[in-house]
C-alpha cells in the first residue's frame, strides 16, 4: 500500500502556519464528493467480524471523516477486512484509522463486497468492534436496483412512471435528512442487490430511465413518499400512520377504489390463543386497535390494556399480509374468537396504484396521477444535491 498519510500531514501542517486560499485549503479531498450526482447510502453488511472486499483495477482509499487520502492503489486488491484495537486491517494495518472509503479510480475499475459487486464507492466502518460496509451509489442505479424485488407483475407504464416519480422522492427524502448518519438506509428493507440486480425487470428500468431525475417537492422539499396497492376508498398522510413528525401530504379520497370496496372485503377469524403465540404474549385479553381519525386507517394496536402494543407494520408481519391484508380493518369478538374485517390491500399511505390504473385507463398521466394522491406538490427535476449542506439543487424541466 503506498501510504500518502505523511504528504497529508504536511499539508495540514502548512495549512496552519501558513495562510492559503481557501481553495487549497480544501485538498487534499476525496474527489468523488465534488460535481457528483444525488447519492444515497445504503448499509450492506452490518455487525460482522470480518467483510470480503475486492477493488478490482485503480483505486483510491480515504478517510471518509475528514476526507483525507490514505492511499492510492494502482493494482487490485482483494481480503479479508477486519480490525483490531489499533486501526482496520485490509491486507495491511491502517494504524489509527477505523473507517475507510474506497473510491474507484475509472469506469474500469469497480468494487465487490462479499462477493457482490457494487457501483459508486464503499464504506467499512468499525462501530464498536463490529463491522459495517456502506455502499454511496447514485440514487437512479439504487433504484433499478431496489424496485425490480417490489414487482413481480407488469403495471400500467403511466403508473410505473408514477412509481417510480414517488419512490425517487423518498429515496430524496432519506438522503437528505438530518442530522446526517453512516447510512440511510438498510439493503435488506429495501430488497437492494447491488449492481447484480439491475436491468432484470424492464419495464421497472425504462420507468426510471424515463422519469430520470424527476422529483415531488412538498413545501420545497423530498418527503417521505410510498404506495398501497388498494386503499379501499381512502389514503392516509404517512405522519398519521408511521407516526413520524414528518412534513408530507395528507391523505385523500381514492373515488375508484371507493367504488370497488365491497368488491374487496377480506375477513379471517383468529383465535385468541393463537393471537397470544402471533404476539408474543401469554394471553389476550383485550385487544384493542388505534385509527387515524381522517381515514379511519388502523396505526397500531393494543394488549391488555396497553401492556404490549405494536404498529400496524409488526402487527401485520406478526399475523401475515395474507391474511391481515390491510390497515382499512374493525376486530370484534366473538367467544374466544376475534373476528378481522377489512377492505383493501396494502398501508394506506401515497399513491393507490388500484385507483391510479383505473385513471391511467382514462388517459391520465403519471404527473395527473401524482396530483392526485401527493396533493400541493410539486415536479422538479432534482439531479444533485450540495456536497455540503445535503439540500437539493432544482432546475424545471
Amino acid at each position: 500500500m503506498k501510504s500518502l498519510i505523511l504528504a497529508a500531514s504536511l499539508v495540514a501542517c502548512a495549512a496552519v502556519t501558513t495562510p492559503l486560499p481557501s481553495a487549497v485549503m480544501e485538498i487534499p479531498t476525496d474527489f468523488s464528493q465534488t460535481a457528483k450526482p444525488a447519492t444515497i447510502k445504503v448499509l450492506i453488511a452490518k455487525q460482522k467480524d470480518k467483510i470480503l472486499l475486492e477493488a478490482k483495477g485503480r483505486h483510491f482509499i480515504y478517510n471518509p471523516l475528514n476526507e483525507i487520502l490514505l492511499s492510492e492503489e494502482s493494482t487490485s486488491t482483494k481480503n479479508w477486512v477486519t480490525t483490531a484495537h489499533n486501526g482496520l486491517k485490509w491486507g495491511t494495518l491502517i494504524p489509527g484509522i477505523f473507517q475507510i472509503r474506497i473510491v474507484p479510480a475509472d469506469s474500469q475499475s469497480s468494487l465487490l463486497v462479499n462477493g457482490i459487486e457494487y457501483r459508486g464507492c464503499v464504506e467499512i466502518y468499525d462501530l464498536k468492534g463490529k463491522l459495517y460496509a456502506v455502499n454511496e451509489v447514485d440514487i437512479e442505479r439504487y433504484l433499478k436496483s431496489a424496485m425490480p424485488t417490489q414487482f413481480s407483475s407488469e403495471i400500467d407504464e403511466e403508473v410505473m412512471d408514477a412509481v417510480a416519480i414517488a419512490a425517487r422522492t423518498n429515496a430524496y427524502y432519506l438522503a437528505t435528512r438530518k442530522p446526517v448518519q453512516y447510512w440511510h438506509v438498510d439493503a435488506s428493507d429495501v430488497g437492494y442487490q447491488g449492481n447484480g440486480a439491475s436491468m432484470q425487470n424492464l419495464q421497472v428500468e425504462r420507468a426510471i430511465n424515463s422519469t430520470r431525475h424527476m422529483v415531488m417537492l412538498y413545501k420545497g422539499a423530498p418527503f417521505p413518499a410510498t404506495w398501497t396497492k388498494d386503499s379501499a376508498g381512502k389514503t392516509a398522510g404517512y405522519a398519521a400512520i408511521f407516526r413520524k413528525d414528518v412534513t408530507a401530504p395528507h391523505g385523500v379520497d381514492a373515488p375508484f377504489a371507493a367504488h370497488d370496496r365491497e368488491k374487496h372485503a377480506w375477513t379471517f377469524t383468529i383465535s385468541k390463543k393463537d393471537l397470544a403465540k402471533a404476539l408474543g404474549a401469554n394471553r389476550v385479553n383485550e385487544f384493542d386497535v388505534y385509527q387515524d381519525e381522517k381515514s379511519k386507517k388502523v396505526y397500531g394496536a393494543r394488549l391488555n390494556a396497553g401492556q404490549q402494543q405494536f404498529d400496524f407494520a409488526k402487527l401485520q408481519s406478526a399475523l401475515g399480509a395474507v391474511r391481515l391484508k390491510s390497515n382499512d380493518f374493525t376486530v370484534t369478538a366473538s367467544g374466544d374468537q376475534l373476528i378481522f374485517k377489512g377492505y383493501g390491500e396494502g398501508n394506506g399511505v401515497g399513491l393507490c396504484l388500484f385507483s391510479a390504473t383505473a385513471m391511467a385507463d382514462k388517459g391520465d398521466r403519471a404527473p395527473k396521477i401524482l396530483a392526485a394522491f401527493y396533493p400541493e406538490t410539486k415536479l422538479e427535476n432534482v439531479s444533485s444535491f450540495d456536497a455540503r449542506t445535503k439540500t437539493i439543487k432544482t432546475s424545471n424541466r
